[in-house]
């Protein structure tokens, strides 16, 4: 009895350990993934911050006149293409469709996991709706309009005296305030973090 009482001793020991192991390197991977996201995350957000800066001054020159020394000010304020958060999730949804969920024994971990996609699709959906104008309305109209050789100036002036460009320019401000209001009230910075915080390798 003595034994057998040792033996499955041993063998929950083994077992535990293979666990612990398993555990480590899903831990490794998502955090591995997260570091990366919070590089990708903490870019998106500053090409958003920089981008509303410049609206704000290029709309604050409104309205602009055809003969206006404001065309050239106009045109110095750089707006940076947008780019979309598109962050690594596959760690995450290999341990959740695996099952591999109950061999990460932190609770709080675990919430942040399962919650992930949900918080990360939140916050999406602000940037669904800033590409949908982008694409459906702003570029459109930016191709029909605009000489992106810069060789027609007068074409440039009444692009640039049009009441059209300025409510462009306001909507698409509005736009990017959406997705800012995401980043400082959706919980998403804070889950990559805390998932950063909590996968940390132990030295």
């Amino acid at each position: 009895m003595i034994g057998i009482l040792i033996a499955l001793s041993i063998n929950n020991c083994n077992d535990n350990r293979k666990n612990r192991l398993s555990e480590r390197k899903l831990l490794d991977n998502i955090h591995r993934d997260f570091v990366q996201n919070k590089i990708q995350f903490d870019t998106v957000k500053a090409i958003n911050y920089r981008n509303l800066a410049a609206l704000n001054s290029r709309i604050a020159l409104f309205p602009i006149k055809r003969d206006s020394a404001k065309i050239a000010a106009f045109q110095s304020y750089q707006i940076a293409p947008g780019i979309s958060y598109n962050p690594y999730s596959s760690s995450i949804k290999s341990v959740i469709n695996s099952n591999s969920l109950e061999l990460i024994q932190d609770e709080e971990l675990r919430k942040y996991l399962v919650s992930w996609e949900d918080v990360l699709l939140d916050y999406q959906e602000e940037e669904i709706a800033y590409f949908k104008f982008m694409n459906e309305q702003f570029w459109p109209y930016v191709r029909e309009n605009f000489d992106f050789l810069g060789s027609d100036q007068e074409m440039i002036k009444d692009v640039f005296s049009s009441i059209i460009t300025q409510n462009m320019m306001v909507s698409r401000r509005d736009n990017i305030r959406g997705i800012i209001k995401a980043i400082e009230e959706e919980p998403i910075e804070h889950h990559i973090n805390e998932i950063i915080r909590l996968t940390q390798p132990i030295d």
